[in-house]
């Protein structure tokens, strides 16, 4: 047994962190709330737990995750109940729970447990020479139809920071650096609880609760803090969302009781508010969610071809719109690394739909149903 002496107790939190119940943490949250960006906190509030191993943080967010998604695990837990832990999650393999898993092997082993996931790097990852593969050995051969890794630019992460604090069953894991947080320690995983716009904080759920409690840090720094290589697969750190398998009603939880406000008094000249992309965010994981399970060639199917030639002008002249909104045409591009073709085309429909661009609602409804027919939703 180690000498009591050696043993920590706890690490004091970095001047550049505010602890969640300090006076100023209290504040933040208080005032989060009233902006109705800590919905995603309540449901991992009541999941909280400890990681079971100091090197286990990223399978103790993963079981806070699936639990605040009430997934069935499908096993038994202890007695007559069924529960995930650490100890039962499909796809963890032991070393896992020795050794712990980066980002590659936390999205993988999450597909396991029934859940819908888009996982995203720092863009440092293309100035690093690392091998393209599945870097998580599956026994089980699963398929996995991303062979290539999508990348996050700084509006896209605070575009889906913003998202998915604002739903209550769409949740963002961070796997960040410790190091660029000032604390000690390498990488860690930890779920969002939320975020304070008006200051750009964000809430931290920290699993190594013996070490440091749940904190606040800056947007920006959270965001430098996924940059840095993981020295076990030369990859950058970087974060996920995560919602129970096609989830199709995660696009209007939110997006239906708030649109009418948003574009109640918009004039035909304003641009694309900052709203629209947080409701792009909802729609472009369902639908990237679709193709992945359809493990299907989506290049080989005419998408611009299957709509209405009389629609094609509105298409066009929304594509120009999005892509003069930067913020959104970013987020569109990170969200579909793979199938921008595909993804334009549906967002161009989806800018129709949300704003009534030139077009009438019976077209509208029409040229949605076709789409949908389409793609198989």
């Amino acid at each position: 047994m180690q000498n009591l002496k050696q043993l920590v107790y706890m690490r004091q939190m970095p001047s550049n962190l505010i602890a969640f119940s300090s006076k100023e943490g209290k504040r933040l949250f208080k005032e989060a709330l009233e902006q109705n960006t800590m919905e995603c906190y309540f449901p991992l509030a009541e999941q909280f737990i400890t990681q079971l191993h100091p090197t286990t943080c990223g399978s103790t967010t993963l079981v806070m995750v699936l639990n605040a998604l009430k997934i069935d695990p499908g096993v038994q837990w202890k007695g007559i109940w069924k529960w995930y832990t650490e100890e039962n999650l499909h796809g963890l393999k032991k070393e896992h729970l020795e050794n712990g898993i980066d980002l590659d092997a936390f999205s993988h082993i999450s597909k396991h447990n029934k859940v819908a996931i888009q996982t995203f790097y720092h863009p440092n990852l293309y100035q690093q020479q690392y091998e393209q593969k599945n870097f998580y050995d599956c026994q089980e051969q699963c398929t996995r139809i991303q062979n290539q890794y999508k990348i996050a630019s700084v509006s896209t992460f605070n575009i889906c920071l913003e998202a998915t604090s604002r739903m209550d069953r769409l949740f963002m894991v961070v796997n960040n650096s410790r190091k660029i947080m000032g604390q000690t320690g390498e990488g860690h995983f930890s779920p969002i609880g939320g975020v304070h716009l008006k200051e750009r904080k964000v809430m931290l759920f920290d699993v190594a609760r013996f070490k440091y409690p749940p904190q606040w840090c800056d947007f920006d720094l959270l965001y430098n803090s996924i940059a840095p290589i993981d020295k076990d697969n030369n990859m950058t750190r970087g974060f996920a969302i995560i919602t129970k398998q096609l989830d199709y009603d995660i696009q209007n939880q939110y997006s239906k009781s708030n649109l009418q406000d948003w574009f109640k008094n918009k004039s035909e000249t304003s641009d694309l508010p900052h709203h629209l992309s947080v409701i792009f965010v909802y729609y472009l994981f369902i639908v990237l969610q679709r193709i992945e399970m359809q493990i299907t060639n989506i290049h080989t199917i005419p998408f611009q071809l299957a709509l209405r030639e009389e629609s094609r002008y509105n298409m066009d002249q929304a594509l120009i719109q999005i892509k003069g909104n930067k913020q959104l045409y970013s987020l569109i591009n990170d969200f579909t690394f793979q199938f921008p073709d595909l993804i334009t085309t549906i967002s161009c429909l989806l800018y129709n739909i949300l704003c009534g661009y030139q077009i009438s609602h019976r077209e509208l409804i029409e040229e949605y149903e076709l789409m949908r027919m389409i793609i198989g939703i």
